[in-house]
């Protein structure tokens, strides 16, 4: 069974998936292999996964893809359901928000996301009766009216009518059941005041058990949840009598029984490691194994559909099993680094706490070539690691990258393969665990390749915090206590102009190295009308200026040349870090002074990309003295306002946003450009179709090119400067109208003259 999954999975992730984001289009970037919760209606199977929502088309098999980007108003699925009666796929957010989708159309419901309750609001489980469905919240019970798209009713269980979490609701014949905190209560489904606690009857029969699956099959009531005695009982059926063990206790079914599922005709338990059958009132002998299952139901024509723990969605049939999966990076919502390569992103899922602990992250780091996403060929080598950092390209072997692993040292990979780890064993003492007592750990936190190919690493809570491995393989280290003794650092910049590394971790100081024997420490105070307390990022941008993200806004070096003048022993530099002073209005202000920056990223235009903690993301002019965007969560699909870190891809110019609830790109104007154009210049869409009257990338240019668009008699119907090394035409002339058919030429050249290109462009209206 695994073997057939992963093979299939690997089928799969062989497949194009997407296209090329449109201009100020959002596509998501998720984990779809961890399946919570799976639906089918007549010609679509759903599956809720960690990252979002994907179908199985049944009609076309294809497989699409649901999430904020396209529609959907959230993220952080709790629960999902369909209702063959009202044909309503209800989704329910761990933060309460409610989608309702039927026949493509999403209408949203946020009332219990926005209201004043206070506590647990999430939505645990949904159920349906009589055309309205009912969700089992942390707060009680809130009844939506699906044909008019809002909240009906809202039921409190507890004492006196308060809070209290309805983990799972059932209506059999003429009551309904609660499945509580409080155990198992019970009311009359026509009782026109069940908003009145009283009205809810306590069972107490299986109070040993915390009830939180139910579900009506066949005219009866059954029931599930935890137990902490293997040799008990964790499916449960009501009697007129009292309550009857459907599974016996042994270690495959015992422990938490995830969903009670009826479709098909039957009621399919998923259990911990299997799927089990009831058929009518008899027990299915067969069970199906070697499924990591949380949710499974049979549709109508006896295929078993199964979210997966590790697999996507599964479907079982007699012929043998089928998985579905988008590709995505299997990395959760973690996103701690985002590396951008000549083709694509690497995206590093690890991390570290505040106290610099692990977080325990199984160490990989995911590559995408803008459609697929695939990990690394792990090996013996990642045995035992974890949370990976960093990650760098080396630029005289792009086959070449080095992995940054908290804990564990560094790892060389070649082609996906990981065939090297360099820790304390076999670097020639240049990487020095950090021991405390008994515990010892090697903090390797940050990776750079230079110019000529050499690798440096930052190794953190050393007093030679600075190392490198060079082209020919040999290892070496810096001492750099005079700057500090045991400096906490993960951030490295190889300065571009200089050859210089800057680096810094969370403390109010940045350290600066030249690769050889001087050093100097950086005050993001000095020159500085605007006193911070941390450093958070930092970056050069392609001025070759030093733009530094702290807790109080942005601040820039502009005279990094002068960093050793002091000496270069490890003295405090004489270079300013300047806050930059905008105008509001009357008044003047310092550049995001209100902000917690989070991550700095420099676009093809030399534009600035500025992640902060909760204020989203912002595009900046290229001197930072104009807010050109700014994303939140109020106002865009962007999925949280906690940005983590920003990558951006040089040849696309796609902006990778890395959040707290996962990875998203944007794609924008720039494109990075070299001092000549590319081989070849090219437009999308092209050609241009009836009905689309929205941007027209052009890319390839020389740098910053100047652009002339003209029609076939060579009449120029727009001009224009190009972004880094793309042009942006709406296909309208200067004027505004909207250009004729026919085939449109693009002339291009840098300010001289010279580095001239040509493309083609034909729209058809």
């Amino acid at each position: 069974m695994r073997k057939s999954l992963l093979l299939l999975m690997l089928l799969l992730l062989a497949l194009p998936m997407r296209s090329q984001t449109a201009i100020g289009r959002w596509r998501d970037c998720l984990d779809y292999s961890l399946v919570t919760h799976v639906a089918v209606t007549p010609d679509r199977a759903y599956a809720a996964a960690k990252g979002g929502l994907f179908y199985y088309d049944l009609d076309d098999n294809t497989l699409n893809t649901l999430s904020k980007s396209t529609g959907l108003h959230d993220v952080g699925i709790a629960d999902m359901a369909y209702d063959p009666q009202s044909g309503y796929l209800v989704v329910g957010y761990e933060n309460a928000n409610v989608d309702l989708i039927h026949k493509d159309r999403i209408y949203n419901i946020s009332d219990i996301k926005r209201s004043d309750i206070l506590g647990d609001k999430n939505i645990y489980h949904i159920r349906f009766h009589d055309g309205k469905a009912y969700l089992a919240t942390g707060f009680g019970i809130v009844v939506v009216d699906l044909s008019r798209h809002e909240i009906k009713e809202t039921y409190f269980l507890g004492t006196d009518g308060g809070y209290l979490q309805v983990y799972d609701i059932a209506f059999v014949g003429d009551s309904i059941y609660a499945a509580t905190h409080d155990g198992l209560r019970r009311a009359a489904a026509a009782e026109p005041y069940l908003g009145i606690s009283d009205r809810w009857v306590p069972d107490t029969r299986l109070h040993d058990t915390k009830l939180t699956v139910l579900a009506e099959y066949s005219g009866q009531l059954f029931l599930a949840g935890y137990t902490y005695d293997p040799d008990r009982y964790t499916v449960y059926r009501l009697t007129d009598t009292g309550y009857d063990a459907v599974l016996e206790g042994t270690v495959r079914t015992s422990g938490l029984t995830p969903s009670l599922h009826v479709g098909g005709g039957h009621l399919a338990i998923t259990l911990s490691g299997c799927v089990s059958i009831l058929e009518g009132q008899e027990y299915c002998e067969y069970v199906w194994g070697e499924l990591a299952a949380n949710d499974a139901v049979l549709d109508d024509q006896g295929r078993l559909w199964v979210g997966h723990s590790w697999g996507g969605m599964v479907v079982v049939t007699s012929d043998g099993d089928r998985a579905f999966q988008p590709s995505g990076p299997a990395s959760g919502d973690n996103v701690f680094q985002l590396v951008p390569t000549a083709k694509g992103m690497m995206l590093c899922p690890g991390g570290h706490t505040t106290t610099y602990a692990n977080t325990y992250l199984e160490s990989n780091v995911f590559t995408t070539d803008g459609r697929n996403w695939k990990g690394l060929d792990r090996g013996d080598f990642f045995r035992n690691t974890y949370d990976a950092v960093d990650a760098a390209v080396n630029p005289t072997n792009p086959d070449e990258v080095a992995v940054a692993l908290w804990g564990s040292g560094v790892a060389i990979t070649h082609g996906g393969v990981v065939d090297t780890l360099f820790n304390e064993t076999n670097t020639n003492g240049a990487l020095q665990p950090y021991i405390i007592g008994n515990y010892s750990t090697l903090l390797t936190s940050a990776v750079e390749y230079d110019r000529s190919g050499n690798l440096w690493v930052l190794n953190s809570h050393q007093p030679y915090a600075l190392a490198r491995l060079d082209r020919s393989g040999n290892w070496s280290h810096f001492s750099t206590a005079a700057m500090a003794a045991v400096p906490e650092v993960d951030k490295l910049v190889c300065d571009s102009v200089t050859g210089y590394k800057w680096y810094c971790g969370r403390s109010n100081v940045i350290y600066v190295h030249d690769g050889e024997g001087r050093m100097a420490k950086v005050n993001p105070n000095r020159g500085s009308r605007l006193n911070t307390e941390s450093v958070n990022a930092i970056v050069q941008d392609r001025d070759g200026h030093i733009w530094i993200g702290t807790n109080k806004g942005i601040k820039v070096i502009y005279d990094a040349y002068r960093v050793f003048q002091n000496g270069g022993r490890g003295e405090e530099a004489p270079v300013n870090c300047s806050n930059i002073v905008i105008t509001n209005g009357e008044f003047f202000e310092y550049l995001m002074a209100y902000e917690n920056i989070t991550s700095i990223a420099v676009d093809g235009a030399n534009r600035k990309w500025v992640g902060t903690a909760s204020g989203g993301l912002y595009l900046l002019s290229s001197n930072g003295m104009e807010q050109l965007l700014n994303f939140t969560t109020a106002n865009s699909p962007i999925f949280s306002d906690k940005i983590v870190t920003i990558g951006i891809q040089p040849a696309s110019g796609e902006v990778y946003v890395g959040t707290d609830k996962g990875l998203q790109v944007y794609r924008h104007t720039a494109t990075y450009a070299d001092a000549e154009p590319q081989s070849e210049v090219y437009a999308f869409p092209n050609p241009v179709r009836p009905g689309y009257e929205g941007p027209i990338a052009i890319k390839g240019f020389t740098r910053d090119a100047l652009v002339r668009i003209t029609d076939a008699g060579g009449h120029t119907v727009f001009s224009t400067q190009a972004y880094g090394g793309q042009a942006v035409w709406n296909g309208r002339t200067a004027s505004g109208q909207l250009v004729a058919s026919g085939v449109y030429y693009v002339f291009a050249s840098d300010a001289n003259g010279e580095n001239r290109s040509v493309a083609k462009i034909l729209i058809v209206r």
